[in-house]
This record gives C-alpha cells, structure tokens and sequence, in this order.
C-alpha cells in the first residue's frame, strides 16, 4: 500500500485511485510513487505526482494533477514525453475534467483517469464511464460466456466459499474485470446478491443445484460459437468431447459417426494451424470441433465438457432424444 506522503493531495488522492480503480477492476490495486524516471524535463517532476500502478497486469505511470491547468494538447505532450521514457502506458489522472477537455484528450487517444466519473486508458481496452453510462436494464437476451461460467462452477462446486472476482478469474480464464461484470449480469438476472468485505467483492447466489438451474434456464445459451469440419493427422486426445460425443458418454444417447471437441473460440486460429487442421466438407471430415465461448477445459477436470454446458447447448434441442438425454445429464445435481 501507499506511504503516507506530505500534503493533501499527495496522500489522499493517490488512495482516492486505489478505491476507484480497486472498485472497477473488481480486485485490489495499489498505487506507490513512481520509480525514479530518467531522461525526462524536470518541469515534469515540478508539475505532476508521478505515480504508478499494475493495472490487468501491465505496469502503468500515472501523472496526477489537481489545480486543473493545462490544455489538453500540453497534457497530450507531457504524457507522450513519459511514455517515450518509461516504455510504459501513462495516464493522466485529476479530481475534475471538463465535458470539453475529455473529449479532447479522447480525440488525442491520451489515457485519463477521474475517479468516480471516467476510466480511459486505450492501450488496455478500458472506456468505463461511471457518471454517464445509462442504467444496467435486466437481461432479456440470455447470460453473459462469462456469467454462465460462474454460474456452472458454482453448480459443479457448491461446497466452496463465497468467491471473488479475482479467485474466479484464475479458475475460469477471464480478467477479473470480466467476473466482475459477470457478477453484475448475474445480480440484473435475479440469480445471485453480491456483498463486499474490505475491499473484495463476493458474490452470493440464491439457490443452489437443481432449483438454481432451473431458475437460471431461461437465461442459458449455448456455449457453441461455430462448428467446423476439419481434416487432420494428429490426435484430438488434449482437447475436451464435447456435443453429442460427449452426451453419449455421458448418457444412454448412441455415439455419432465422428467425434466432436471443444475448443475456446479465442484460440480456434492458433490451435488449428499448430495441429494442421483442414477444414473440410461434412463428409470428408475426421473430426467436428466446435469453437465455444468460454474456454471449456476450465468447467471440466474430465476428458469431457462440463455436464451444465451440454445441458445449456442440448436441453432444447429439436430432436426429443438429445433433448431427453441432456435432462439426464442434471439427475446428479442436488435438489
């Protein structure tokens, strides 16, 4: 955590920063003094508190300021000089910035950050605007990938502790920003409450095993992005069954004439040229391998998908078979 430092500003905002960001990014972060910065003017160091911070992993410097002066082409110009020194993302951070001068700062694509109203830093994919952004509706088009992961591991694993973002996120293979929102899609649904100790976030659901699934059934959706027909020399034997492969495992379903595996949509370009797949016609193929949206392996210690992920994809299939095994699939839930 932050030493106290002398004046006002110096010690109050710099926690001000942790809070915020600590609160948006679901997870703690700490903010210290920056390491000494060579090679820029000393103007700098007279007119801005150098701070710093690991933000999703990636070291930030962040040049805070409170008086309020400064255009926004000279602030553009002193965060370009840091970044060319440090190699790193910088931020500018004040209490205040005018309607005006954010627009501006966005225009030049320089990072900002005002706590309680606006989160901006590009390099990283963040635009959170906390004053401005219109108020979350309940969901009517289903959960979140990453909601619906949450969701099925505390149904796979209901014996364990109220857990937090950043615990689920290491499980699951998301950011913690990503649970967090995840959480929040959850709570929107009615599926879950969610309460802070400290500086954590746990989220708490109001049901469990069977009563929550079908609670949550209205809300699931496929975990199945695309489904591709592939042609290969090499075994599939790392990857999960999925589809009806693993429905027939899992149930009294007959097996299909190829096997089906799972693998994470994000990763579908770097698996299939690392293993040589050809995708080809229907026919032809040697395996089906379905792209999912969240990564399958992180619901499932066996060499299938998780059962509540088939039972997501399945439980409203056309064909009255799969549709009744996938309803076989939830008679180990408890109650």
């Amino acid at each position: 955590m932050l030493e106290t430092d002398t004046g006002d500003f110096s010690a109050q905002f710099p926690r001000k920063l942790e809070r915020y960001l600590g609160e948006l990014l679901h997870g703690q972060v700490d903010i210290r003094p920056a390491k000494a910065v060579t090679n820029i003017p000393a103007f700098i160091d007279r007119t801005y508190l150098l701070l710093e911070a690991q933000i999703l992993g990636r070291r930030c410097i962040i040049m805070a300021r409170l008086d309020g002066e400064g255009t926004p082409a000279d602030i553009a110009k002193h965060v370009g000089i840091v970044r060319n020194a440090t190699g790193s993302i910088v931020a500018f951070a004040t209490d205040t910035l005018s309607a005006y001068n954010r627009a501006r700062l966005i225009g030049q694509g320089v990072p900002f950050i005002v706590p309680g109203n606006q989160l901006y830093l590009p390099d990283l994919a963040i635009d959170l605007r906390e004053h401005f952004r219109a108020p979350r509706q309940h969901r009517t088009d289903g959960l979140s990938p990453a909601a619906q992961a949450v969701l099925f591991h505390h149904t796979l694993h209901p014996d364990q502790a109220m857990p937090t973002p950043s615990l689920l996120a290491e499980r699951l293979h998301y950011s913690a920003m990503s649970i967090g929102r995840a959480f929040d899609d959850l709570v929107a649904a009615g599926l879950a409450d969610t309460v802070r100790e400290g500086r954590e976030r746990h989220i708490r659901f109001k049901a469990s095993g069977r009563e929550l699934l079908t609670e949550a059934t209205p809300y699931l959706r496929t975990p199945v992005r695309a489904v591709k027909f592939v042609r290969c020399k090499a075994p599939m034997t790392s990857f999960k069954l999925a589809g009806e492969s693993a429905l027939s495992r899992l149930t009294e379903l007959g097996h299909p004439r190829i096997d089906t595996f799972a693998v994470p949509a994000a990763d579908w370009k770097a698996i299939s040229q690392s293993l040589g797949l050809v995708e080809t016609g229907r026919d032809e193929a040697v395996y089906r391998i379905e792209t999912w949206s969240y990564d399958p392996a992180a619901l499932s210690d066996a060499d299938t998908v998780d059962p509540l992920s088939l039972y997501a994809q399945f439980h409203n299939h056309r064909d009255e078979r799969i549709a009744m095994a996938a309803e076989q699939l939830l008679e180990t839930l408890p109650c």
